[in-house]
């Protein structure tokens, strides 16, 4: 996945109320779902997943030093799609009015504006977004895709600071297994000149600290969910399925867009610029997409002439992407939905290795890539399992879920 990815990840653990790799097997297969309709989600999710992947790779070979276009093109595409979804939602009754309420006359606890905290995770996400698609043109596929598995760390790590989530010691075990297994492969950008290799060891670094931004919009998304849970029971409100989450991604769309807007500043300190101001950097990304000629996008530009066409396709099936994402939980559930979505950088690297793309190629992948992949796709596992553990042994009595169980197991209260 890219720096989208934890985006998409974030709908399927939203929409069950748990975050990834939290899903109860309870929450795995909803009633009624059809085998062939489960199979045919899953397969959407993992190959409109690697769809988006190769087409954000491609598109950044024209685009080159503008590949911030592609965030601001998503922001402005997701504004009106959510926005029309959630009006239709309304109209129908599937998402109450009064939800509306909580987003826009809510105070929490007499304090924070629930519109504030929308705002700081919409930040959290367009910096962890337009960080990433700086870093695209400077990191290969195969490395991008690797570099978000660190933001389940960063989510536990503020899981445990802010929301006093507990953790065993199987999960942060599998959790420092999935950071080591990003460094072995991340380990050859920092072999030879940078000149010569296809990721660059700075921005490879910048990348996988980046993925700290959109942790930190997930742990604000988990807890406005708790937040809405306390005050529908504070409202006396009764068949509640908790806040919608094309409520939560309008909203975040809404300020999205401004953000992304505002963020223009960043291509400046990342040295895009090129000595120039960012108003004509702007004017010249624009360019680039609508003029469709071989020198709109500068001389390092490969087939600008393509650079909207790469663009559009980008757009399109991040859009899809998203989309089977959230018919897959409803379908399919979150855990399936987590599968499908941790497959999709095992089949993604293959495609990048061993496909001859449009623009891009085949990518050349170091040895240490396999050996990353072999030791990340357990480790994902073991998390995945022991999160399940944890949470049963929560069920039982929470003093039993301590944190690093069982060697700080307590007595029952």
């Amino acid at each position: 996945e890219d720096q989208v990815a934890p985006k998409a990840q974030l709908i399927a653990a939203v929409e069950s109320s748990v975050t990834p790799g939290r899903a109860s097997a309870r929450l795995s297969v909803p009633v009624g779902a059809r085998p062939l309709t489960q199979l045919a989600l899953f397969l959407a999710v993992v190959l409109f997943g690697c769809a988006n992947n190769i087409a954000k790779q491609i598109a950044a070979k024209p685009l080159n030093r503008y590949t911030y276009i592609l965030t601001f093109a998503t922001a402005v595409a997701y504004l009106p799609l959510y926005g029309a979804i959630l009006l239709v939602f309304i109209g129908l009754k599937v998402v109450p009015r009064y939800q509306l309420d909580f987003v826009w006359s809510c105070r929490r606890s007499g304090r924070t504006p629930i519109l504030a905290l929308f705002a700081l995770a919409s930040l959290g996400d367009t910096l962890g977004d337009v960080v990433g698609m700086i870093c695209t043109p400077y990191v290969s596929g195969p490395i991008h895709s690797l570099l978000s598995n660190m933001t389940p760390s960063f989510i536990a790590a503020l899981s445990m600071c802010f929301l006093l989530k507990r953790y065993s010691l199987s999960q942060c075990a599998a959790l420092l297994g999935v950071c080591v297994a990003v460094v072995i492969g991340v380990l050859p950008s920092f072999e030879g000149p940078s000149a010569t290799k296809a990721s660059h060891p700075l921005f490879s670094v910048i990348l996988g600290g980046s993925c700290v931004f959109n942790a930190i919009s997930f742990v604000v998304k988990e807890f406005l969910f708790a937040e809405y849970k306390g005050w529908v029971l504070g409202q006396g409100l009764v068949s509640d399925r908790g806040l919608h989450v094309f409520m939560v991604n309008t909203h975040g769309a809404l300020f999205q867009l401004p953000l992304t807007l505002l963020t223009v500043p960043l291509n400046l300190a990342f040295g895009q610029t090129h000595g120039q101001d960012i108003f004509a950097y702007t004017r010249e990304a624009m360019a680039c997409v609508f003029n469709s000629d071989v020198v709109s996008c500068g001389p390092d530009s490969h087939g600008a002439d393509f650079a909207g066409r790469c663009t559009m396709v980008y757009v399109v099936f991040n859009i899809l992407w998203n989309v089977s994402v959230l018919m897959s939980v409803k379908h399919n559930g979150a855990l399936a939905t987590f599968i499908a979505l941790k497959a999709i950088f095992p089949v993604s690297t293959v495609l990048f290795a061993l496909v001859d793309w449009p623009l891009l190629g085949p990518t050349p992948l170091h040895p240490l890539i396999w050996v990353s992949t072999g030791l990340l796709l357990p480790c994902i596992a073991l998390f995945q399992w022991a999160s399940q553990q944890q949470e049963k042994r929560a069920e039982q009595h929470p003093s039993l879920a301590t944190c690093c169980w069982p060697l700080c197991v307590r007595g029952r209260q």
